[in-house]
């Protein structure tokens, strides 16, 4: 804690123990949300609901395409050539 004054460090991230010897040295921030979360303008609520769409979109995107790899194998065609029709006698274009 002795180097955030000399300005080698200037922010700590994770589980760091507080103790009385260090509240000199640290300062907290507060999450957005418990701030009041105010929009003044309209653009700044449109922004905020433009965002979320976009994110919205994203992460169903991304659902998707994981349970798609994760359910369906990749198909591959069981029939190459018009003689294995012929041969096996199916049924084609019902």
């Amino acid at each position: 804690m002795i180097q955030i004054p000399l300005k080698k460090f200037d922010a700590v991230a994770g589980d760091v123990a507080i103790r009385s010897s260090r509240l000199d040295y640290l300062d907290f921030t507060q999450s957005y949300t418990e701030l009041g979360d105010k929009l003044h303008s309209n653009l700044s609520r449109m922004v905020v609901v433009v965002w979320l769409f976009v994110a919205l979109i994203i992460t169903q995107s991304y659902t998707a395409s994981l349970m798609s790899m994760l359910t369906a194998q990749r198909l591959e065609p069981t029939i190459t050539n018009i003689e294995v029709l012929r041969n096996t006698n199916a049924t084609i274009g019902y």
